[in-house]
């Protein structure tokens, strides 16, 4: 089970909720609110971005002042005698452990939100101490050669938030270093490939008391760089992968067309006030905006369109616990060109609980379920109750009520259940004076294969002693890591543990296997089970390849099913994969032998890349 879902309520003073027809409406102040938004989005309509706040190319060849060549004003002086080299795009500065730019302390470099900072850099050796590309000072957006981990770059977007990037380069060479943050994930790509990611939240640090240093770090002084710099950029956007690409191969500026910085933010439940605000693309003018209920939006879900405000005002309101769908198509100038906007969501608030986890009807639930709710609006507090008979939940049995739970507890955890059995739950929402009875929901359990739970950090009983990987197979798989705790135990789907899998393609035999062998052939069609369900998370910095499953019965034949979606390997979500039995062709699913989990081509290998994923949960289910 998926932990507890991100919760973003719009409140206003001045709403208030129609208990008997379940829609949210606002008084008169409402109506002044939006007016003043509208207002306000006119005249911010023709706004340009400005994403580019500092561009040091160093092609000035003399003196001791580098320009800022991005608009802003952000001219850097040289600390120390400079020293003028070619460079990778015409010019470049070398800085000797004595050299230092600064640049300023200009409110355009204090960036919060997002930020995307690259260069070109060449360095022959390090000094095997801190060394900073540039940095404004240490507890805000830097990137500097790491001091923990021996001559690796290294990205801080905070005092507390900061990473390293595992490949190492000192050989003399020009290579391109572009680091980003949108909000959320931060990455760093070494030449324009994904080298390290990390997942943090929250603005970047306060730098507002600190100048930015080119080659040296204000903040903690004495990290003064060794090696040449060229073609210095700071971004206040998060690049993605093709702008970086574009920028190094084709030296083509990046462009943020697409509307962007949708409120409420994407997949946000729990959504009052009917109102959409969006950041424009940089080149709109015109906005479409489509809203429905369907990912899929058609011509008839357009609400508005060609309009010149950033905002949407939903006048019909939000039908209760509904998930709504929007997107933003930004026009140009010309009345023509239309870029098309990302499909964003969100599940708008309701009266009574509602958004259960499992969802309603799901067949996939774990036998060790915890069940998850939204509260509805005006709530104080819930009463549960659970059992496996419809009836018995619906009139509120005594043998299934649960009791009564604080409104902040959300959660209610059910103990062990039997398994491909269906149960039913009903949350019902005190609201002071009255209670709200909620819809009775259901899930069926799956039958467990492996939860991974069991596993230990004994000798015998450890994860890579039940899934035998590449130290025995002899693929480039690795199960579990290398010191106790063997199991993952931050990144799971369910319970308290998951399977760490790494893959190495490189070498032969150019795939990567993990298998586990029952000692008593399974039965995997009993209670009428079909389907054949696992979780699984990817990493950004993980190298694409095919992912499968593959079955083997006792008598040894082998079918394979590959995932359909090659971008599973680099998804930071967990990812439900269901499989059909059916799907494994010519085995006979009543007398399964082997279950192996691998990266790769095994019919037909070819040299591959590296990467981690993480599995969890299998399980069988029923139709």
């Amino acid at each position: 089970m998926s932990g507890g879902t991100r919760q973003k309520i719009v409140n206003h003073e001045s709403q208030i909720v129609n208990q008997k027809g379940g829609h949210t409406m606002y008084r008169k102040a409402g109506l002044t609110f939006l007016c003043a938004l509208v207002l306000s989005a006119l005249a911010l309509s023709g706004t340009a971005s400005g994403a580019l706040v500092g561009w040091w190319k160093f092609d000035e060849t003399s003196g001791n002042i580098a320009k800022d060549s991005s608009g802003q004003g952000n001219d850097g002086t040289i600390v120390g005698t400079p020293i003028w080299v070619p460079g990778k795009v015409g010019g470049a500065l070398e800085f000797n452990g004595s050299t230092y730019v600064n640049c300023g302390n200009k409110p355009s470099l204090n960036i919060r939100e997002q930020i995307t900072i690259a260069f070109w850099f060449k360095v022959k050796a390090f000094s095997n101490t801190w060394e900073a590309f540039l940095a404004k000072g240490d507890g805000a957006y830097r990137a500097s050669r790491s001091g923990g981990t021996g001559n690796a770059t290294h990205m801080g977007i905070t005092g507390g938030n900061y990473f390293d990037a595992p490949t190492i380069i000192t050989d003399d060479q020009w290579h391109y270093w572009t680091g980003t943050y949108d909000g959320t994930n931060a990455i760093i790509y070494i030449d324009g490939k994904v080298d390290a990611s990390r997942q943090y939240s929250g603005p970047i640090g306060d730098s507002s008391n600190y100048s930015l240093y080119i080659g040296e770090n204000a903040q903690a002084t004495g990290r003064m760089l060794h090696g040449l710099l060229d073609d210095v950029r700071i971004y206040n956007k998060a690049l993605n992968e093709q702008h970086i690409l574009d920028l190094l191969t084709k030296g083509i500026e990046p462009t943020w067309n697409k509307a962007e910085k949708p409120n409420p933010a994407d997949a946000t439940v729990g959504v009052g006030m009917p109102l959409l605000q969006w950041s424009k693309g940089e080149t709109a003018v015109l906005h479409s905006l489509y809203l429905g209920t369907s990912p899929d939006l058609t011509e008839a879900d357009l609400k508005a369109a060609r309009q010149p405000m950033t905002l949407y005002y939903h006048i019909a309101g939000f039908t209760p616990g509904t998930t709504y769908y929007w997107r933003v198509d930004e026009i140009e100038k010309d009345g023509i060109t239309t870029h098309k906007g990302d499909v964003w969501s969100f599940v708008a608030q309701d009266v009574i609980a509602y958004y259960p986890s499992p969802a309603d009807g799901a067949n996939t639930a774990s036998v060790k379920p915890t069940l998850t709710w939204m509260a509805g609006a005006g709530a104080i507090g819930h009463q549960i109750y659970f059992g496996d008979s419809l009836e018995a939940v619906r009139q509120g049995a005594a043998g299934t009520d649960k009791g009564k739970l604080a409104l902040a507890e959300t959660t209610f955890s059910p103990g062990a259940l039997e398994s491909l059995k269906t149960y039913y739950w009903r949350v019902d929402e005190n609201l002071g004076t009255t209670v709200k009875a909620g819809p009775v929901w259901k899930f069926t359990t799956v039958s467990p294969v492996d939860d991974f739970e069991s596993y230990t950090d004994i000798e015998g009983s450890a994860i890579f002693d039940t899934w035998i990987d590449g130290w025995v197979n002899g693929t480039g798989s690795q199960v579990g890591y290398m010191t106790a705790p063997f199991a993952e135990r931050t990144v799971v789907h369910g319970g308290l543990q998951s399977m760490p899998l790494d893959y190495n393609n490189i070498s032969v035999p150019f795939y990567s296997e993990a298998a586990q062998e029952f000692p008593v052939a399974q039965d995997w069609t009993g209670k009428g089970t079909d389907t054949l369900v696992l979780y699984v998370r990817g990493r950004l910095v993980n190298s694409a390849a095919a992912l499968y499953v593959s079955l083997e019965d006792a008598g040894k034949k082998t079918a394979i099913v590959v995932h359909p979606d090659p971008a599973i390997l680099t998804t930071m979500k967990w990812v439900k994969w269901k499989i059909p039995l059916e799907s494994f062709t010519g085995v006979n699913t009543a007398r399964v032998k082997k279950l192996s989990i691998g990266v790769g081509d095994r019919a037909k290998p070819a040299q591959g890349g590296t990467g981690r994923i993480y599995i969890d949960d299998i399980g069988l289910a029923k139709p």
